[in-house]
């Protein structure tokens, strides 16, 4: 068996349909599951995503789950269960021959050939967010950006399931972003990514991956905007093709806006073929009901855990007056 996932909540589900379709077609082989980082809900069908399995994070069984829906924001908790997902893969599934985790604004362009032949001599793969200087100027991203958040970009990572490698690094990883998991960049801390610095001088068989079509992504366009269309894809400048590409900060509001925190491109400055992959992108969130999902509240949000609470509060002081118990009932409800 092989797995490829991704984690999202349900106001993300648009693009983790996206990221699933697409590899789902570049490579059949694959199973392709969400963790969704929410709780079902009832303005959601989910016949919708035919051939994806969709797990609830709830039903992994992480250990300290009710701690950390309260202290995590929303894109804290998501980075912080990737490793306990990759753990609950692994110890379910026997036969799991390889493993590779995606952020949802991902599109595959390609199989996973090359990957599976890194995977055949190597444990940890990685993508570096880039791979040549950027120059210093007031535009973004610059180099000390990935100094602050990390010189590799986990909206990627493949894993050796059957390595006892992998194993310590899962444990070692999931210790931290499920203790300190926060985005507090002022402390050294960037949820699950920063962590990742140290992991090729912490663990053996790393592999970090310097073709330019992994990971293609807005803030390393300046040494991979030259992709041209072959027949069945694209190529990159060195030759080698594009596996897939980070669409990460888009925002279908604003088509216009490649990323809201970079500035060094814009769709003027972009070559045609990147052009098409936004376009093409954009058409494909919105077939995907972008719209709809995106208006979706997180059962986790810290908002959404406060009125929980206050509502059981409320309750246990109803209850504690001795209320009917059909009256109970119905507050429940």
């Amino acid at each position: 068996m092989k797995i490829a996932f991704t984690i999202c909540s349900n106001n993300y589900l648009a693009q983790a349909k996206v990221l699933g379709d697409s590899l789902l077609q570049k490579d059949p082989n694959y199973k392709f599951v969400i963790g969704l980082c929410d709780e079902f809900s009832d303005a959601i069908d989910y016949t919708f995503f035919e051939n994806i399995e969709i797990i609830p994070v709830a039903k992994i069984n992480i250990y300290c789950f009710e701690e950390i829906i309260k202290k995590y924001h929303i894109v804290e908790l998501n980075t912080s269960i990737k490793p306990s997902f990759f753990k609950y893969f692994i110890e379910k599934y026997d036969d799991l021959e390889s493993i590779i985790y995606f952020d949802p604004d991902i599109q595959i362009f390609n199989d996973f050939y090359s990957i599976e032949e890194f995977l055949k001599v190597n444990d940890i793969l990685l993508t570096p967010h880039i791979l040549k200087p950027v120059s210093v100027d007031n535009l973004k991203p610059v180099e000390n950006t990935f100094l602050n958040f990390g010189i590799y970009n986990l909206g990627f990572i493949a894993l050796n399931p059957k390595s006892k490698n992998t194993s310590k690094l899962l444990n070692w990883w999931e210790e931290r972003t499920l203790k300190i998991g926060f985005d507090k960049v002022c402390d050294g801390l960037f949820v699950d990514q920063l962590w990742i610095n140290l992991v090729p001088l912490f663990f053996d068989k790393v592999k970090i991956i310097r073709e330019l079509g992994f990971n293609v992504a807005p803030w390393n366009l300046h040494e991979r905007n030259n992709i041209k269309k072959i027949d069945q894809g694209y190529l990159m400048e060195d030759n080698s093709k594009l596996i897939f590409y980070h669409f990460s900060s888009y925002n279908y509001k604003t088509p216009n806006i490649l990323s809201k925190y970079y500035n060094r491109y814009d769709k003027i400055l972009l070559s045609s073929e990147v052009n098409k992959l936004y376009s093409q992108y954009h058409e494909k969130l919105i077939k995907n009901k972008v719209d709809e999902f995106s208006k979706i509240d997180c059962f986790y949000s810290k908002e959404e855990i406060s009125k929980i609470e206050k509502r059981k509060s409320v309750f246990t002081i109803l209850k504690n007056n001795l209320l009917p118990p059909i009256v109970l009932r119905l507050l429940r409800k």
